[in-house]
């Protein structure tokens, strides 16, 4: 009896642990610094100035003032282009919904294809005109 109560309690408390991310999510962690931004083929850097993406675990923080927001990332590196989900939880523009997209890791810079609007995933990274497509490009914060 007292085995299978360890053993049980084994499986709970292993289970419970949040695991460590890894490959591209891993790469991900930390701050990074918009450099570049264009929505729906107009640019928009000036107005994006001082967003910062803040990555940790599976979670990110887009810290940008009262436009600030909250939510879980997931990405996967074996689709061509890669896959990444944002999916805001607390407040903003993007409120409870998946922001499906594509994405592009290099040294320290990340590039970011994004639906805002739709539930369809980006192909390409571009922003054409007259569509709901965000292209952000990050630089990873110097310490």
């Amino acid at each position: 009896m007292l085995q299978i109560l360890a053993a049980l309690f084994l499986l709970l408390t292993s289970s419970a642990h949040t695991a460590e991310p890894e490959g591209d999510l891993k790469a991900l962690q930390g701050t990074w610094l918009i450099e570049e931004a264009k929505l729906g083929g107009r640019d928009h850097k000036e107005d994006f100035k001082g967003m910062k993406l803040i990555v940790t675990d599976d979670k990110y923080v887009i810290d940008f003032g009262e436009n600030s927001d909250k939510g879980t990332i997931k990405v996967d590196a074996t689709q061509k282009p890669k896959h990444i989900d944002l999916t805001t939880r607390e407040k903003g523009p993007f409120k409870g919904r998946m922001l499906p997209g594509i994405y592009e890791l290099k040294d320290d810079t990340v590039v970011l294809c994004l639906n805002s609007e739709k539930p369809d995933r980006p192909t390409a990274f571009d922003a054409k005109a007259k569509t709901p497509l965000m292209l952000l490009t990050f630089k990873r914060e110097k310490k």
